[in-house]
């Protein structure tokens, strides 16, 4: 047989057994002559490291004629280390003689390939914990991140913060030219209602306000730049352009009128009367940029078309929910509103007067 063979005797208890016979593959596999080792015990090939524990089971199984496997560290003659795996079998001759047939293997590079293989896997393993965890942290940090941004964007409009995002820091500060429309509302008498609330209650007021119009001048791709006080100033066009922002900042306008009666009710136990609006309208270049130092930065609308705007929405002091426009407005949106010309118009700042419509529908 190309495999170790070994034959015993019968005695289990040390120091036997006794080693019948061996044949060549065993003197190959440990070193050990037959003729050195006939007579004496198979123990010679056990030592230091060997796993003792694997015999627990041996005489038990053997005595019920089952065969018995193991594998540990035995060996040879030079004292050099190596794995065997052997199974062991009973072999009788009548009831009163039997011996023990060992057929022997040695595994040595089989084990060594598995403890790589273990070694690999724990390893493994623990690169998977580690990604985890470091997966785990950056999900925090991804959570962490994006309730800043949420926060951020509450003070900051979200297509301003993509922009300066998508910047580099050497062009951050520079300033663009762009076509938009401009739209300021102010709500009629705010301080004299506001005299008759205390803080909560003026801060609840505007709160309801800003809330319900944020959400229309969003629908109608507008940018809230500011807010003062009760005034709100939206570009439509700027920091991103859109296609036709004077329909845009119009058709807004109308719907901000519209939800006037939602906000009213929504105030009715805050405020005993209710608000209107005045809303002027203006399309013109701007020059738009983050302007200011190092350390702070904002991101401004400024030009003739802005002063024009909020002097628009000024003429509509008197009047209650009043939209008025610009010429330039007036261009573009004559085929979707019904107006009333006011004719050409002094304001304050400028020296030409401005042609000014008022949108009666």
């Amino acid at each position: 047989m190309t495999e170790s063979v070994l034959i015993t005797s019968s005695e289990l208890d040390a120091p036997g057994p006794t080693i019948i016979y061996v044949n060549p593959a065993f003197e190959k596999m440990t070193g050990w002559k037959r003729s050195e080792v006939i007579g004496m015990t198979p123990r010679i090939l056990q030592g230091a490291k060997t796993d003792y524990k694997i015999f627990r089971d041996l005489r038990d199984r053997l005595s019920k004629g089952e065969i018995w496997s193991g594998r540990t560290v035995n060996y040879k003659k030079d004292g050099s280390e190596f794995y065997m795996e052997w199974s062991i079998v009973p072999i009788n001759y009548g009831s009163d003689h039997q011996q023990y047939l060992s057929v022997q293997k040695d595994v040595t590079e089989i084990v060594r390939t598995e403890n790589k293989l273990q070694i690999a896997r724990d390893k493994e393993q623990r690169t998977l914990l580690e990604i985890k965890e470091k997966n785990r942290e950056l999900e925090k940090l991804i959570i962490g991140q994006k309730k800043t941004l949420d926060l951020f964007n509450k003070y900051v409009p979200e297509p301003i913060v993509k922009r300066a995002l998508s910047q580099k820091k050497k062009n951050i500060r520079e300033g663009e030219r762009l076509e938009v429309a401009l739209l300021f509302c102010d709500i009629r008498r705010f301080t004299t209602i506001a005299e008759g609330l205390d803080p909560q209650e003026i801060v609840h007021f505007l709160n309801v306000y800003y809330s319900i119009m944020s959400d229309i001048i969003k629908m109608y791709n507008g940018v809230i730049n500011q807010f003062v006080g009760d005034e709100i100033f939206v570009s439509f066009g700027a920091p991103v352009p859109i296609d036709e922002p004077e329909i845009s900042a119009v058709r807004c306008a109308r719907e901000m009128v519209a939800k006037l009666e939602k906000i009213n009710d929504a105030l009715k136990d805050t405020i005993d009367d209710e608000i209107a609006i005045g809303i002027g309208i203006n399309f013109g270049p701007i020059i738009a940029g983050n302007l200011g130092s190092d350390d702070r930065l904002s991101y401004s609308i400024t030009g003739d078309a802005v002063n024009t705007a909020k002097r628009i929405e000024s003429l509509t002091g008197e009047l209650k929910n009043a939209i008025l426009v610009s010429q330039s407005i007036y261009d573009k949106t004559s085929h979707i509103i019904h107006t009333k010309p006011w004719g050409e118009v002094l304001i304050k700042g400028k020296n030409k007067k401005v042609n000014v419509f008022q949108v009666v529908d």
